[in-house]
């Protein structure tokens, strides 16, 4: 029941996302004039999913490394380009947990849903190549395993712990 609950809270920030001026800000100062449009072109739920791991990671630690704060604002950065909406996303989970096979069924049924579901999918090695191609290579190597069961950089652990909450 507390997963359920999760994803019911995690649906409504999702569906009424907001980013605050004061938090453009932060943003634009966290990662400069060269990351932040990476930031800045995620639909505005995944802006505010960002932001809120960010507030999380500095309640655990009050004084996290610009690495993490960069890891926590754009772990999310490959999923631009899918273009998933908050229905989409939401019936992508439902169905991921309920059915897979009827998942699989949409995908193939539904070609252009199925193109962005892969980019959403596949979104932590897309965000990686967009960070190196930027420059940020460290960053990049956070976002490529920040899905991954077992990751091998500390920072990235410190990063799940955050997003996990979120």
């Amino acid at each position: 029941m507390t997963g359920a609950l999760h994803r019911v809270g995690q649906f409504w920030r999702h569906a009424s996302a907001r980013v605050e001026v004061a938090e453009r800000a932060r943003v634009l100062s966290v990662l400069g004039p060269t990351l932040a449009p990476l930031f800045f072109e995620l639909r505005l739920n995944d802006q505010r999913h960002g932001l809120d791991v960010l507030h999380t990671l500095e309640r655990l630690d009050p004084h996290p490394s610009r690495l993490l704060e960069q890891a926590a604002l754009l772990h999310d950065a490959g999923k631009g380009g899918a273009r998933f909406s908050v229905i989409d996303r939401s019936l992508t989970v439902l169905l991921r947990a309920l059915s897979p096979r009827l998942l699989a069924a949409v995908l193939r049924l539904r070609p252009g849903f199925a193109r962005r579901f892969q980019i959403y999918d596949s979104h932590a090695a897309v965000g990686a190549e967009r960070l190196r191609a930027a420059g940020a290579y460290e960053l990049a190597a956070v976002v490529a395993e920040h899905h991954a069961s077992e990751p091998t950089l500390a920072a990235t652990v410190r990063l799940q712990q955050a997003d996990r909450r979120n």
